[in-house]
């Protein structure tokens, strides 16, 4: 499994340093690494996602747009396509 650096782990899921240490501070787990000589706070990649996955399914914001887009593909599928003859 790779692990991943606060840096590192909010390039990953299009986030801030901020908001990584936001997730730890409010339960996410990570661990101590010792990189380049310098212990450094990891998360594994599948933890992280999990929780940037949980974050996503409960934005509102998020959910519009999900809900936007499953109701455009709805009216494109129901409406028949017009036939000129």
């Amino acid at each position: 499994m790779s692990t991943l650096t606060y840096r590192e782990a909010a390039k990953r899921v299009h986030r801030t340093k901020r908001c990584i240490e936001y997730w730890r501070a409010r339960g996410m787990v990570m661990s101590w690494a010792v990189r380049d000589g310098q212990r450094v706070r990891v998360v594994e990649e599948d933890i992280l996602l999990a929780w940037w996955r949980d974050r996503m399914r409960n934005d509102p914001a998020h959910r519009y747009r999900l809900r936007a887009k499953k109701a455009a593909q709805a009216a494109a599928h129901a409406s028949p396509e017009s036939v000129s003859e």
